[in-house]
């Protein structure tokens, strides 16, 4: 089975930066009958990208719902078979003149740092020249992510905004990027700035380590328009900007 997909609108622009990206997509939530998302809210479940894109289509979601299942039978055996695919996505991305990187939480949260494979090693050990990066709802990741050195070097991570978590979100401190997601429609402009942070763009690519980090006011806000079923998010999860954009 194939676990890494390149299907990605946001990641074949990163291309143009010379990042060719693999994406790891799994069931998220609880609907592999275990939670891959622990710090998931009822407005991040209904907005998921697993139902957005080429995810709205039965199939894909079976394949995913199977590669969940398939981790969570044998953790150490799914790494295993990741290094394989990892190593292929190395090849082609050399053969193509593009700087390899991985994405392990399409669609779940999963703290990937901690999985390790028959080696006892982590797929970031492994692959120490390719860049992982992730979104993540776990605050206290987050927080390692953002005191430098207590992740791996090659592993960046963006914290994530839900409509649950604010407070959170507050104690970020400038080093970590917090992703938001706006009711800017597409073809639209974010707004510049929002609740004292800079606003980037972060629908032109996908590759979230090339991020500039701004260090004035608090941060940096990576700014997503809703997608999918986001659109009609009610929640919160969705930042309604109305005529303000």
């Amino acid at each position: 089975m194939k676990l890494l997909s390149y299907s990605n609108t946001k990641t074949v622009k990163g291309e143009k930066l010379g990042v060719k990206t693999a994406i790891l997509y799994l069931a998220p939530g609880s609907i592999s009958g275990v939670n891959l998302c622990p710090f998931s809210s009822i407005g991040c479940l209904f907005s998921c990208l697993f139902t957005a894109g080429m995810g709205k289509f039965r199939s894909v979601q079976h394949a995913r719902l199977s590669k969940a299942k398939l981790f969570l039978s044998d953790r150490k055996a799914f790494v295993e078979l990741l290094k394989k695919d990892i190593l292929a996505h190395i090849r082609k991305s050399k053969k193509e003149g593009m700087r390899p990187a991985v994405r392990l939480n399409g669609t779940s949260d999963i703290a990937w740092e901690n999985e390790k494979g028959e080696d006892g090693k982590s797929l970031m050990e492994s692959f120490p020249d390719v860049q992982f990066y992730d979104y993540a709802k776990s605050p206290f990741r987050a927080l390692k992510f953002a005191k430098g050195g207590e992740l791996p070097s090659n592993y960046h991570l963006t914290f994530s905004r839900s409509e649950s978590n604010q407070t959170w979100v507050d104690r970020m401190p400038i080093a970590i990027s917090v992703a938001m997601v706006f009711s800017t429609k597409k073809g639209e402009a974010l707004p510049l700035e929002y609740q004292g942070r800079i606003v980037i763009d972060g629908d032109e690519t996908d590759a979230r380590f090339l991020d500039p980090i701004f260090k004035s006011g608090k941060g940096t806000i990576v700014g997503l328009r809703s997608k999918g079923s986001g659109k009609q998010d009610t929640s919160g999860f969705v930042i309604q900007l109305g005529g303000k954009e």
